[in-house]
């Protein structure tokens, strides 16, 4: 794609190798019929908002390739509406577009959104079917999503509201080393510098050294830092296990269980 455009899927079907990723892929590659572009994908959790929302910030804001880059967001766990629901529908197809180009067709639920909406240029919602299929995202929404990669904005209605809050004090994303991504204020922290803490994180308990990085502790240790990841000026506090994986220590916890620090006496 040297001069074409990127298209990042990130959505919740599972491992990478699900037949989903690959049913959605095809059916998007159909809709743009176009060889400009080139699609990648990014697997969440299941249903988690949270870590939906952290993945694209991480990759929306920071991305290089501006309006050359968009993203196709399904994490859907229809948790907008818990009584049972006709014809499969669910949280709305809505549009996002940061300062840098990047734009974002993403279904509107739980924290999806949270993490650019005080970044975003744009947020609209888009005149498209919410309800047809137990699979949407292959079904129902991929021809919304290239008109807008094409350019074509005609299904741009009202302004989005009601996207809650960024939340705090909650893991946000695990990565492949079980590096905990959190929204902990490293700030509260400041008066810790150097000095251990009690994390109580998922019904589990670690002492963590606070540090300016994470490999200022022994091989094996816990350390609360600012971490690799962050946008706008600011990095994402990180618990880490040097060495080891701190998300396995902690039960697996989690987008958005909570996180709580005291000092370690």
């Amino acid at each position: 794609m040297k001069n074409g455009t990127l298209v990042t899927v990130i959505a919740d079907y599972g491992d990478l190798h699900d037949l989903a990723f690959a049913e959605v892929r095809e059916r998007l590659y159909a809709e743009l019929n176009d060889d400009q572009f080139t699609i990648e994908t990014v697997a969440v959790p299941a249903f988690d908002t949270v870590a939906t929302g952290f993945v694209v910030a991480q990759l929306g804001i920071n991305s290089k390739l501006g309006s050359r880059h968009k993203f196709y967001v399904n994490t859907a766990p229809r948790k907008d509406d818990l009584t049972p629901r006709a014809k499969n529908a669910g949280e709305g197809l809505v549009y996002a577009r940061l300062p840098n180009g990047v734009e974002i067709v993403a279904v509107n639920s739980g924290h999806s959104l949270s993490f650019v909406r005080d970044t975003a240029t744009e947020l609209k919602n888009l005149k498209v079917s919410a309800e047809g299929s137990q699979f949407r995202s292959r079904d129902v929404f991929p021809p919304a999503f290239a008109k807008i990669a094409r350019g074509d904005r005609s299904d741009i209605t009202t302004d989005l509201t009601g996207i809650p809050d960024q939340p705090k004090e909650t893991v946000c994303y695990t990565d492949g080393y079980g590096n905990l991504k959190t929204t902990v204020d490293m700030n509260a922290l400041a008066g810790m510098k150097g000095k251990d803490v009690i994390i109580a994180l998922n019904g589990k308990e670690e002492i963590a050294r606070v540090a300016a990085g994470i490999f200022e502790v022994k091989d094996g240790e816990f350390v609360i830092s600012p971490g690799s990841s962050g946008w706008n000026g600011g990095r994402m506090t990180e618990i880490v296990r040097r060495g080891g994986n701190a998300a396995k220590s902690f039960a697996s916890p989690p987008g958005g269980a909570p996180v709580e620090w005291r000092p370690a006496t």
